[in-house]
């Protein structure tokens, strides 16, 4: 995988959660690790949308809806292939040879490299198959049980390419002028220091406690008129990463939500859980108060998680 300048594949995607729930998804890559460019058509059972990463920005066109999203890139764009993000952060072992679809394939498994941070409750259990030929990733099978929710994913990879050159308009997108564009963007500042997102809004800045490996990534702040939250991005030179936001108060009643659990935070109330995706855990903690709620997702552990919520009760 780190040989890699491009690669061109569709990868199929079948999702099940709590035994019933099907979700199927098809997405197409290209990917140009050397000029760090995407491009990713992804048709699902419910829409369909075209990412386009190059440059400095990413653009997100939903076809169905006619709207159009514009992001600034964080981290390098292996970040948006799963394929990348679960071979970068597993551990794989040899179980031994196996065919799809008549091809050979050797079979690993797959365990997530911060396993011994994860609950006791929750389980993983994850095999990935590579082509015996061509060293590629065939299939991956990630399964997911926890008291709260059973989560299952199949993604197949086709079409493979590596290596080839990518036409520079692959990574270009055309956006019909009538194209909406949600209305948060015109009231959405982005910031790239600390230091330009402090002078530049009035709204309390987060000063976290995180573990020192993480360094201050950007911040987005949104100033509208019945709404304002601020959300900074920190990550690892692993591409680890946590966002922290605070907004207004919540209507949301987090006791009455199934997968979320209490957890004390310095004498007050939050909710916390964790999802699976990939082989990545991603911990999440909300954290009402009476005047505003701040929210903790990304790549710690759930007693990181925890602490650096603890450093934020101050403020």
């Amino acid at each position: 995988m780190a040989s890699l300048d491009t690669v061109v594949l569709t990868m199929e995607s079948e999702v099940q959660t709590n035994g019933n729930q099907t979700r199927t998804a098809e997405q197409q890559f290209w990917v140009d690790y050397q000029n760090d460019r995407l491009r990713m058509e992804r048709e699902t059972n419910q829409s369909e949308t075209i990412t386009v990463r190059n440059e400095s920005k990413t653009v997100i066109y939903n076809d169905a809806e006619n709207t159009v999203s514009t992001y600034n890139n964080t981290g390098d764009v292996t970040a948006r292939v799963p394929l990348d993000r679960t071979i970068d952060t597993s551990k794989l072992s040899y179980v031994g040879t196996e065919r799809i679809d008549g091809e050979r394939t050797y079979r690993l498994n797959v365990t997530p490299a911060n396993a011994s941070t994860m609950s006791d409750s929750r389980s993983v259990d994850a095999t990935l198959w590579i082509d015996a030929e061509t060293h590629f990733p065939r299939q991956i099978h990630i399964a997911t049980d926890s008291e709260n929710f059973e989560y299952e994913t199949t993604s197949r990879f086709q079409n493979v390419t590596v290596n080839a050159s990518i036409p520079d308009d692959r990574f270009t997108i055309d956006i019909p002028d009538d194209a909406e564009r949600p209305s948060y963007e015109s009231n959405m500042e982005s910031y790239e220091s600390l230091s330009a997102l402090r002078n530049g809004t009035s709204q309390t800045v987060p000063e976290p406690d995180l573990p020192e490996d993480y360094s201050f990534e950007q911040a987005r702040v949104f100033d509208g008129s019945d709404h304002h939250s601020i959300t900074l991005q920190y990550e690892t030179a692993n591409n680890d990463t946590v966002t922290i936001s605070t907004r207004g108060p919540t209507a949301v009643e987090y006791d009455d939500v199934e997968r979320y659990d209490e957890v004390d935070v310095a004498g007050h109330t939050a909710y916390y859980t964790e999802f699976e995706f990939g082989g990545e855990t991603t911990a999440v903690l909300t954290l009402p108060r009476d005047n505003a709620t701040v929210s903790i997702v990304g790549d710690l552990s759930k007693s990181e998680t925890i602490e650096t919520a603890e450093s934020l009760t101050d403020e």
